[in-house]
């Protein structure tokens, strides 16, 4: 009697795993015909996360990544939602959270998501999305007042002066341990670069230390009166990354529109005129052959 029941709730779920994937690989392949049916695509971007994405005074959500949201949009002829997410504890979760599960507490998931890394070994760490259309390089700057910035010794000038970080970064991790932590005493830990950045107005810090985009964008009309460069500094082990866009593993379609789409934009000169919107110098990402995403969801390079 047992058996038998076991051998039907057996039979049952391969009969229901035979229904279920073909379904699913065809919703999977027909996610762009989906969005172009609706008229919308949804995309993810950070919350409060200037210059990339923010609300402007009227509560509309602008930003660097917000204006690649509706460029891209408008290439796939439809118009863009910006959904402004929170950041989770890791990259990971905010992968799974608004690109291929959902949050815990609901709300579903966008059909892309932007501000992320574009890197092979992260890549094959997450294969449940897929990355594609890489389209800035981030680097770790450093902005100090125009005449310290041309004979610029790291380890002498933070030895005397005060540098502003955004705590928990890579740029704090590394300067509390730079120089077998030498410099560590001439930190100070602000909530974000924005903060620093201000507090070196103010003559309160001499140096502010971070990356490029934010320092540059929080400078502001007072941009001229700063040098911004790389940190020169042994053991770092990277001071750039490439960030570029995720869709959910499968959606094969969508992510060779959006790596096209990414494309475009650059070729036209577009990247660079929104990143100069925002007062931020467009940096090319170190990858930039377009990227073939195969059905099963790997990606493929081509020259």
């Amino acid at each position: 009697m047992y058996r038998i029941k076991d051998l039907l709730i057996f039979a049952a779920a391969i009969a229901s795993l035979m229904l279920q994937s073909p379904a699913t690989a065809d919703d999977e392949t027909s996610a762009l015909d989906r969005i172009r049916e609706r008229g919308v695509l949804e995309v993810a971007v950070y919350n409060n996360f200037p210059p990339f994405s923010f609300r402007d005074e009227k509560g509309r959500i602008v930003g660097i990544d917000a204006d690649i949201a509706r460029a891209l949009a408008q290439s796939l002829g439809v118009s863009a939602a910006i959904r402004a997410v929170g950041a989770d504890e890791s990259m990971e979760d905010d992968l799974r959270n608004n690109v291929w599960k959902g949050h815990y507490l609901g709300g579903g998931v966008a059909d892309l998501m932007l501000h992320v890394p574009y890197d092979g070994a992260f890549a094959e760490e997450n294969d449940r999305v897929t990355f594609v259309a890489p389209y800035y390089r981030e680097q770790i700057v450093v902005a100090v007042e125009k005449g310290v910035g041309a004979n610029f010794d790291p380890l002498d000038y933070f030895s005397r002066e005060k540098v502003g970080v955004e705590l928990d970064t890579l740029t704090d991790f590394y300067l509390l341990s730079a120089y077998n932590g030498k410099i560590r005493n001439q930190v100070v830990h602000f909530t974000n670069i924005g903060q620093a950045v201000a507090a070196m107005k103010r003559g309160e810090v001499a140096a502010v230390a971070g990356p490029r985009s934010e320092i540059e964008f929080a400078l502001g009309d007072l941009a001229d009166s700063y040098a911004v460069g790389p940190i020169q500094m042994p053991g770092l082990r990277t001071s750039g990354w490439d960030l570029g866009a995720a869709v959910k593993r499968g959606n094969s379609a969508l992510a060779e529109a959006v790596e096209k789409a990414m494309a475009q934009l650059r070729q036209q000169s577009s990247l660079s005129k929104i990143f100069a919107n925002y007062r931020s110098s467009y940096q090319l990402p170190s990858q930039t052959k377009l990227v073939g995403v195969e059905s099963d969801g790997r990606i493929s390079q081509r020259d």
